[in-house]
């Protein structure tokens, strides 16, 4: 199943991130209790929290590619390899030549697109059928942020042109100032709208908690981490209830 496949990919990647991360505090605890930091130690930090963020944006390009169809599924599978190619143009960089100025700009190019792609794929994947006019149009504006930086950075970094003070840089800065306030607010107008049931008294008996449930199944798989096991509490209630129900 989709959703099986899905919630094995994040606890995965969780797990690898839980060991990227832990690796990266072991090397730096390491070096600052023996005074220094000499080049093997600055290359495991920047693996370990390099795998750290890759695999953060591997996984909203995975999980989105397993669960959509059509353009969400292409920027799925473009944050997943974006983030598989930088990773390794990062390690190449590195541990083989940590002076090929070519290698760490397509490092850098790889490194933008996984995380722009992986912008979109979260963004996208937390809309709701509901959402408002405003939620929407913030939705499509923090998307344009993302693509006018992303854009303007892949240029700048690949070397392909070269930004001057003729405010390419205001620019660059005001979108991302736009892209991180449309990104955050969406949340919490979705929190904050009245729900379309206020004012309709809910159901009582199985009726009711199966509602309650379902509402409790929406919240857990929009939220952030690893909530597969909470889920399946969730879906063993569902069950149970409609065995219990006549007919």
């Amino acid at each position: 199943m989709v959703y099986g496949s899905t919630a094995e990919i994040r606890q995965w990647l969780g797990w690898a991130l839980v060991a990227a991360l832990t690796a990266a505090a072991l090397t730096a605890i390491g070096a600052l209790v023996g005074g220094s930091f000499d080049d093997t130690d600055w290359r495991v930090l920047g693996t370990s929290l390099g795998f750290a963020l890759f695999s953060a944006t591997g996984a909203s390009g995975a999980s989105a590619r397993l669960r959509s169809s059509g353009l969400f599924e292409l920027l799925g599978t473009a944050a997943a390899i974006a983030s598989v190619v930088a990773f390794a143009l990062l390690v190449g960089g590195l541990w083989i030549d940590d002076e090929a100025d070519g290698l760490w700009r397509a490092f850098g190019c790889a490194g933008i697109l996984a995380v722009a792609c992986s912008h979109a794929c979260l963004v996208l994947g937390a809309r709701r059928p509901g959402d408002s006019q405003a939620v929407r149009a913030l939705v499509v504006i923090s998307l344009v942020a993302a693509a006018v930086d992303a854009t303007a950075m892949v240029v700048l970094v690949s070397g392909l042109a070269e930004y001057d003070d003729d405010g390419s840089p205001q620019l660059i800065a005001i979108c991302l100032v736009v892209l991180v306030l449309t990104t955050v607010l969406p949340p919490i107008l979705r929190r904050l709208a009245p729900s379309e049931a206020a004012g309709v008294p809910a159901p009582s008996g199985p009726a009711g908690e199966m509602l309650a449930i379902a509402d409790r199944i929406d919240e857990l798989g929009r939220g952030p981490g690893l909530r597969s096991p909470q889920i399946r509490r969730e879906t063993e209630r569902l069950r149970r209830l409609a065995r219990e129900l006549p007919g």
